[in-house]
């Protein structure tokens, strides 16, 4: 499958999700096992990406050149990010815990 077909069943897939998502029936019950699931299939998705790259005789060569910039890269995104949050947070007027701050 090439990128425009992998794209089109990403789409369609997220379509169908928002679909199911928008029925009353689903909309009315509690998906409390939704969120482990998600956790439990990203996990499993960083596990198969890890053995991908250890298995990439170039990758595990090269680490040595490579980890510092991807370190930079990683700690610069995570700063960005947070950054990010905290300013969306302020504008939105919510506290930390995601609740609307208390007007003085």
């Amino acid at each position: 499958m090439g990128t425009l077909g992998s794209l089109l069943l990403y789409l369609g897939v997220i379509i169908l999700g928002i679909i199911l998502g928008s029925q009353k029936k689903v909309r009315k019950r509690k998906l409390s096992w939704l969120s482990k699931l998600q956790t439990i299939i990203l996990v499993l998705l960083i596990f198969a990406l890890g053995v991908e790259i250890g298995a990439d005789e170039r990758v595990i060569s090269s680490l040595g050149t490579i980890g510092v910039s991807a370190l930079v890269i990683t700690l610069m995104a995570l700063a960005g990010s947070v950054a990010a949050v905290w300013l969306v947070r302020r504008l939105m007027g919510l506290d930390k815990k995601g609740r609307e701050r208390k007007k003085q």
